[in-house]
């Protein structure tokens, strides 16, 4: 009997890798050979499911939002209090613990990149847009009108500079600063 393959699961793994790699040597060492040493397999396992380098690398920054995105939900779905929801989303669209950090190391490195090159710059913006909406909802039942977007957007200015501070710098004491900036926007909002 053939043995079943999970080929979602496949992916995820080759995605991991990537990481894995990226994290370790930049986006620029991010080559399908490299990736198949991470993930102890052949760089064919690897195109069998991604048609190439950039689809791999379209496909980690993906899962990178869509991780975050659904603990995200979960926490919008699971805490009623308004004003605690947002501070729980806030919360965890920060590099807090090792795995966040590692979703902002695959960020960052996106962010240059994406800059010259069209694929990557239009997965950017997509997930900005899903970003800012998410930020949107969970600002609506606090704020009214144009104030939403307004500070939704000002939350992904600020959200981006911790991150980017926290992640460039992962101390104790970045992380407590981070979570204190949060705090300090919250209450402006009363």
């Amino acid at each position: 009997m053939p043995k079943k393959v999970d080929h979602d699961e496949r992916r995820r793994e080759l995605v991991q890798a990537s990481w894995d790699v990226l994290c370790v040597d930049g986006l620029e060492g991010v080559s399908l050979r490299r990736v198949a040493q991470a993930a102890n397999c052949t760089t064919g396992r690897i195109a069998h499911y991604f048609k190439g380098r950039d689809e791999l690398l379209i496909a980690s920054l993906r899962m990178a939002h869509t991780q975050a995105g659904a603990r995200m939900r979960v926490i919008a779905e699971s805490e009623t209090d308004p004003l605690k929801r947002l501070r729980a989303i806030l919360l965890e669209s920060l590099p807090l613990d090792a795995r966040r950090l590692k979703e902002w190391q695959v960020w960052l490195s996106f962010w240059a990149v994406s800059i010259g090159h069209k694929d990557l710059s239009a997965e950017n913006q997509l997930r900005y847009q899903e970003w800012r909406a998410a930020l949107a909802d969970a600002l609506r039942p606090i704020v009214s009108g144009k104030q939403v977007s307004v500070l939704a957007d000002r939350l992904v200015t600020l959200i981006d500079g911790l991150g980017v501070g926290v992640t460039l710098s992962p101390t104790k004491e970045a992380r407590q600063r981070a979570q204190n900036e949060i705090d300090i926007f919250l209450k402006s909002l009363n």
